[in-house]
Formats: C-alpha cells, sequence, structure tokens
C-alpha cells in the first residue's frame, strides 16, 4: 500500500514538473512573460502589478512584463512570445474564428482567465482651443489636425481608424489635408499635446491623459448615438454612456463604444498555475481595480462572462468552486 502511495505521489509530481516544461528557466523557476499595453497606459501598470503580486503567492514563478496592445497581444500569445496578456473580448473571438483582424489565425493556444472591466475607448479628446466642435466638422473644413493614438497594436488604433471611416475620414485624407495621425505610447503622445506638436489623441482614459488634462485644456468631440450604434453592430463593442461630469471634458450625456476587457492565457500554461492567478485576482480585486476607471468595475463574482471564448480550464475550475459558474 505504502509503495502504490509512494508511486501516485512521484507521478502526480511528475506531471506537474512537465507542466511546466517549456516556461522553466531553472530547476525550480516558472518563467512567464505578460503583455501589457502601452508604456504610460493602465494595462502596463495592471500586468505590473499583477506580477508582483502573483509572484508572491505562486513559489518560484518569475513574471516578467513587456509592452504590447490589445490587437497584438493575441498573436504574442499564439505565438508563444508571451502566456500571459490583455486584450478585449472581440479580438480575442477574432483570434480564434481567423477575421479581421487575424484572417486565417484560427488561434488554437489561446483562452481566457477573466473580464477584468469594461471600458470606454476611443474618446476624441481636442485640446480645448482647437477651432472645432465636432469630428464632422473635420471633414467639413478638412481641418488638418494632428492626431495621436496608441500603436498600432492596441485596440484604440484599430477603432482610430474604424470610427473615422464612419464619418467619411481616412487617414490618407488627413495627411492630404496637411494633418497626421502620430502611432505612440500614451506618455508620448501627452508630450506631444502638451508640447504643441499635436492637438489631440483618440484613446481611453489613462493615468497619462489624467496627467495631461493638469496642464492642457481639453474637450471632447463625442460620437454620434447613430455612429455608436453602428461600431456595436459591426464589431462587437458594447454601447456605453459617459455621464456628465465624470470627467472634466464630459460636459453631458454623451454616448461612446466601451471594450470588456480580458486576462488571457495560453492554453499550455498548467491549470494550477492559472488556477492560483484566478484565485488571486478575485480574492484580492483591489489589484486589478486600482488601476482605473476601466477597472474599478472588476467583479470577481461575474469575470467569467463576456470573455469572448473559452475559459481556461485553470480559471473555470475556480470560478466553479466559488459557485460564480454553474
Amino acid at each position: 500500500m505504502k509503495k502504490n502511495k509512494f508511486l501516485t505521489v512521484l507521478l502526480c509530481l511528475s506531471i506537474f514538473v512537465l507542466g511546466l516544461a517549456g516556461y522553466s528557466s531553472g530547476q525550480d523557476v516558472l518563467s512567464l512573460k505578460i503583455a501589457g499595453g502601452p508604456t504610460g497606459g493602465g494595462w502596463y501598470g495592471l500586468a505590473g502589478n499583477l506580477a508582483k503580486e502573483s509572484e508572491k503567492v505562486i513559489p518560484g514563478l518569475k513574471m516578467s512584463v513587456m509592452p504590447g496592445g490589445g490587437v497584438g497581444n493575441p498573436s504574442l500569445l499564439e505565438q508563444g512570445d508571451a502566456q500571459l496578456g490583455l486584450t478585449v473580448s472581440h479580438l480575442y473571438k477574432s483570434a480564434v474564428e481567423g477575421i479581421d483582424p487575424y484572417p486565417g489565425m484560427n488561434a488554437k493556444n489561446i483562452r481566457a482567465l477573466a473580464q477584468v472591466g469594461i471600458s470606454d475607448t476611443c474618446l476624441f479628446l481636442v485640446k480645448g482651443n482647437l477651432p472645432i466642435n465636432s469630428i464632422q466638422e473635420i471633414k467639413d473644413k478638412k481641418y488638418p489636425i494632428k492626431l495621436t493614438t496608441t500603436s498600432k497594436a492596441s485596440t484604440p488604433a484599430l477603432g482610430t481608424l474604424r470610427i473615422l471611416k464612419e464619418y467619411g475620414i481616412t487617414e490618407e485624407d488627413i495627411k492630404s489635408w496637411g494633418g497626421s495621425i502620430t502611432y505612440t505610447a500614451y506618455a508620448d503622445a501627452a508630450m506631444l499635446i502638451s508640447d504643441g506638436h499635436a492637438e489631440g489623441i483618440i484613446a481611453p482614459v489613462v493615468p497619462a491623459l489624467i496627467e495631461l488634462s493638469q496642464k492642457v485644456s481639453l474637450k471632447l468631440l463625442p460620437l454620434s448615438e447613430e455612429i455608436v450604434d453602428t461600431l456595436v453592430q459591426k464589431y462587437g463593442y458594447s454601447k456605453n454612456k459617459l455621464t456628465k461630469g465624470t470627467h472634466p471634458w464630459v460636459v453631458d450625456d454623451y454616448w461612446q463604444i466601451g471594450e470588456p476587457n480580458v486576462l488571457i492565457v495560453r492554453s499550455d500554461v498548467p491549470d494550477n498555475i492559472v488556477y492560483a492567478i484566478t484565485k488571486l485576482i478575485c480574492e484580492n480585486p483591489e489589484i486589478i481595480r486600482a488601476w482605473g476607471v476601466t477597472h474599478a468595475s472588476f467583479d470577481p463574482k461575474t469575470a467569467w462572462k463576456d470573455v469572448g471564448g473559452a475559459l481556461h480550464p485553470g480559471a473555470e475550475r475556480y470560478f466553479k468552486e466559488k459557485g460564480y459558474m454553474k
């Protein structure tokens, strides 16, 4: 009997070690990479905080953070360049289905860990003294606006082009009028606007934008409800309401597109590691909630919903054990 028990324990240990293969940089070290967002943004900070807290509770774990973006992160995980990352539900779904912006990918190696908040994405903010008060005016006046947004690996950059398209504006149009679109990190975009080299940004509310608003007067060019409805129908965004006074530049109630933010993980990360990370964030929700208004809505009881695709078995086990998921 004792011999059988010993063999069983040995077998379990062997399975655990094999489960870590491919990530271990040493006998007792599990090395993972998490892809956040552009530097200066909430996702980058959230990824760093999650890495730090995960290392505290998972023996032998070393988690490093790399810049990324909602569009690029699913590809990083699918290719094995990162093991965890942040994206949005409709992009996770698109990666699995192999449709734009991932034609032919049909991702097989990605699963969801949790939904970590719903963002108001792609707010069109410009300097308060800009002689333009609507997006339609930019087209009508062929205004040479100098815009910034995130890197092309991030969802706001994709959203920027989609929004402009619905107003009948292309990036080539803006260039022909003498304007430009600069794709860069949030912190760099804020600096360009503060220094007078750019006039506006299309992005979610991130720490770099909050800091910018304390130095530079900003105003919102709102999306029409018709455009919001079209973007929701075409691409799977959520329809969010911006309530007057939420930020200094929200002077009325407006409709805005939103995105369920999702923490994704490679399917071959061991179940016990994913379970431990899921447990960590759900039982210490401030790890997520501390990173801006988007993540303040993080609710462990519903974090398994609206993720855009299948959950990782380790995450599913946690949500079912807690009774959140039937």
